[in-house]
């Protein structure tokens, strides 16, 4: 995929990930459930996706990521891409489910997501970056947020 190609889902997933932080500042309670649900779908795609086709995950991401994340992806990842993107989408179905509960598990969810969003921001255009930075703001008002209840209000 040329850079041209990558323009557009580029740009709709930075106009999206805008979108997500604004609301994310005015509606806390709504945001802690759509982004749980967010991290929850995303894991499954990945995992789906992973045991379809792990390739694309090395012809994907490899060719746009930072110098690091290269050596990376083309060396002990692409050996096994199945094992880290099954760790990987537990973690993000993990996160999202924690973001849904509540105390300390809540807190844990929502840094976990953020970690999550830094961490693939060096994928370049991969990753649309800068979405993965401004969706990892948008979580942040949901960090100072301390949350007593569930989603479910147990």
């Amino acid at each position: 995929m040329s850079y041209e190609e990558y323009m557009i889902p580029v740009i709709i997933s930075n106009i999206l990930a805008v979108i997500l932080m604004l609301l994310s500042f005015h509606f806390t309670n709504f945001m802690r459930f759509l982004w749980g649900i967010i991290f929850m779908i995303a894991g499954i795609i990945n995992l789906i996706t992973v045991y379809n086709n792990p390739q694309i995950y090395i012809s994907g991401f490899g060719p746009a990521a930072i110098d690091y994340y290269k050596e990376i992806i083309y060396g002990p990842f692409s050996e096994n891409p199945g094992l880290y993107v099954t760790l990987i989408a537990a973690g993000q179905i993990i996160a999202g489910a924690l973001m849904w509960s509540k105390h300390l598990w809540y807190n844990i969810g929502i840094l976990g997501g953020i970690i999550f969003f830094i961490a693939i921001a060096p994928l370049g255009v991969g990753s649309a970056f800068p979405s993965s930075l401004i969706m990892a703001v948008g979580l942040f008002p949901l960090l100072l947020k301390w949350r007593k209840k569930t989603i479910f209000r147990t």
